[in-house]
């Protein structure tokens, strides 16, 4: 009885992406945040298989996690899974910490107790709301500042993030709820102009007239169109590169973010 239960359970988790493994399957792109601490990072991005090939991106992909694992230590960056399917490139990498999901990718990110980031050096003052079932509201930093069993997830970028937990609160600049574990950051949305839009509050009006804070007004750490090109003559051969633009010409988003986003969750 055992031995059947055993196997049973075995096809279970070959059959299933969730349960006994985890999928990070997703539309767009998403950092997951693991329990642990550690990270895995799924980017989709637009790939015109005209101009490159998924043997020209697996090589480049291979040899960056190389590089940087013979720079940090072996196993620190993983690479899961890499497609190429509609004109759409999935690249999952998973990270040994927040630390190095950083460095590879050169987007600040930090992950641990809301404590721990206020001794980091990290600041609360910025606008927040709570998130509580979905139910989006202004709030007081003080409603968690204080609470030792708060994690907060503390990133520069234009991506989803996915915690393994419950969200209670969240910055409202660049921000939208997409549900209770999981936050969309994109330049100019507002979670509170969320909550105006299903509401019917004026909230979003106040808070896109008010002055960001300092630390919300630098400009390191966004790159030009120039900067992610790669130069050289005509000839050159160009093994990868993820399209700048889309289909009708107009620019992609930038994954880079000139402020801080705020997750707070247990």
């Amino acid at each position: 009885m055992k031995k059947i239960s055993f196997i049973t359970a075995m096809i279970l988790c070959i059959g299933m992406l969730a349960g006994c493994g985890a999928s990070y399957a997703v539309d767009e792109s998403t950092v997951f945040v693991q329990k642990d601490g550690s990270i895995v990072s799924t980017d989709v991005e637009e790939f015109d298989e005209n101009t490159y090939d998924y043997d020209g991106l697996k090589k480049y992909v291979d040899d960056a996690i190389r590089t940087y694992n013979d720079d940090n230590g072996k196993g620190q960056v993983k690479l899961k899974n890499l497609s190429v399917k509609d004109h759409k490139a999935t690249l999952t990498i998973a990270y040994d910490s927040a630390a190095d999901y950083q460095k590879f990718n050169d987007i600040e990110l930090y992950t641990g107790s809301v404590a721990e980031a206020l001794a980091a050096g990290y600041s609360f003052d910025v606008s927040f709301a709570s998130v509580e079932d979905g139910k989006i509201a202004l709030c007081d930093v003080d409603e968690f500042l204080n609470d030792a069993s708060y994690k907060v997830v503390i990133i520069r970028g234009n991506t989803n993030v996915k915690v393994k937990g419950k969200i209670s609160y969240v910055s409202t600049v660049n921000t939208t709820y997409v549900d209770g574990s999981t936050i969309a950051i994109r330049e100019g949305t507002s979670l509170v102009g969320q909550e105006n839009e299903t509401q019917g509050t004026e909230a979003a009006t106040e808070v896109a007239g008010t002055e960001l804070p300092a630390e919300m007004q630098e400009t390191d750490g966004a790159v030009s169109e120039d900067d992610l090109l790669s130069s050289g003559d005509e000839e050159t051969e160009v093994i990868f590169n993820f399209d700048e633009t889309e289909g009708d010409g107009s620019a992609v988003e930038s994954e880079f973010s000139q402020i801080y986003t705020y997750i707070i969750y247990k």
